[in-house]
């Protein structure tokens, strides 16, 4: 089981990375369009309508590791005032409805991918840009977070089968402690 929460920690990074460095690029690409629409009074990109792909896919990609590192919006001001079995069991219930809504994401996201690749759906734009490429990777995206958040509910099932309740409440949580933690681990792997 280590294995594979390492593994998708390592992919979930990844993605996580990849949909940042999406974002750099709208920006640079609005940034250039922008531009060139001021001095040469029309757009050299077209950004618009990729910076449309890109934010979505970007979006897709960030899912897994925001549920991994608790970086997700939690209100839990009455939640923490409950006895720890009733606490435990809210957080299960979150788990799993994360879990069904991610598979739904990604069931329904591949199904739309799988559908305009095979109806060869293009761009209502000049570019008549297919619709299955950009589509297949935020589906992509979101198949990666429907893993992540069935590997969630799965560990934290064991923890409180296993009667390591301290463990569950961790999970897909980000304390200060830890969030300082990696922070200064990045700032060293960086110095090297």
């Amino acid at each position: 089981m280590e294995a594979i929460d390492t593994l998708v920690h390592r992919v979930s990074a990844l993605f996580a990375r990849l949909g940042g460095a999406m974002i750099v690029l709208i920006a640079v690409g609005v940034s250039v369009d922008v531009v060139t629409r001021n001095l040469l009074g029309r757009t050299i990109l077209n950004s618009y309508e990729f910076s449309t792909y890109l934010f979505a896919i970007s979006i897709s990609f960030g899912m897994s590791y925001t549920a991994l590192c608790g970086a997700h919006i939690r209100v839990d001001v009455l939640v923490t005032k409950l006895p720890t079995p009733v606490r435990r069991g809210l957080d299960f219930l979150s788990f799993l409805a994360l879990a069904a809504l991610a598979v739904l994401f990604a069931y329904l996201s591949v199904k739309l991918a799988w559908a305009s690749t095979s109806r060869g759906v293009t761009s209502s734009s000049a570019l008549a840009f297919p619709q299955g490429l950009p589509q297949s990777v935020w589906a992509l995206g979101f198949a990666i977070f429907a893993l992540t958040g069935i590997l969630l509910t799965v560990r934290h099932a064991a923890h409180l089968l296993r009667g390591r309740g301290v463990d569950a409440d961790n999970l897909g949580r980000f304390g200060q402690d830890q969030e300082v933690a990696e922070a200064v681990a990045e700032a060293r792997h960086r110095e090297t």
